[in-house]
């Protein structure tokens, strides 16, 4: 009898912790969803200056047709990196504007009607000029640029000590974690002078 009231007594506890387990996984889920919603919703508001990270795993970075995620995941895989290694990806947009005047004192067109308005751009429009010519002396340009980084954050196994030149000697050095950020920028008119991110070790 003891033996039977010892199983159940096992038994039950087996299934209070898998139910424990499930209870926990479930709720886990339903915080990361709401997280998403929130990301979702603050994305589709007008205040662009606050962002909420979406929560999601490497299946559902492939999963889903969101164009921005399908970029960033084609970035990451032009890069090499696995999937085991991921820790996160962003995406920035951005563009730049301004109009300049300029209006000299001689006359620089002899046409009294002239009045140009036009617009010059490069094929992928990653640059755009608008360009103004009025009589008699004013020039009027408005360049436009685009801006499109992708930052990829991943880790990378990596000697602790500076690695050692014969392979078979590497094999044995001491290695950790280092986490390393790609920032990939997609206009070929912009040139990364310098970027830096802080991890803070608590």
């Amino acid at each position: 009898m003891k033996k039977y009231l010892f199983l159940t007594i096992a038994l039950l506890i087996g299934v209070i912790a898998i139910l424990t387990y499930q209870l926990n996984t479930t709720s886990n889920k339903w915080k990361t969803a709401e997280a998403n919603v929130k990301a979702y919703a603050e994305e589709l508001s007008e205040n662009k200056n606050k962002n909420t990270a979406l929560q999601l795993s490497v299946n559902q970075l492939k999963y889903f047709n969101d164009s921005v995620l399908v970029a960033l995941n084609d970035t990451r895989t032009q890069l090499k990196i696995k999937d085991k290694n991921l820790k996160a990806l962003q995406s920035v947009k951005s563009s730049f504007t301004r109009t300049d005047t300029i209006t000299v004192t001689d006359t620089l067109f002899r046409n009294p009607t002239l009045n140009i308005d036009t617009t010059l751009q490069d094929k992928n429009q990653w640059y755009t000029m608008n360009l103004k010519l009025i009589y008699p002396s004013t020039i009027i340009t408005t360049p436009y640029f685009k801006s499109d980084k992708h930052i990829i954050a991943f880790t990378k196994k990596e000697t602790v000590n500076p690695p050692k030149k014969f392979f078979l000697l590497r094999w044995f050095q001491k290695k950790h974690k280092v986490l390393n950020i790609e920032v990939v920028e997609h206009n070929p008119y912009v040139t990364e002078q310098s970027s830096k991110y802080v991890e803070i070790i608590k």
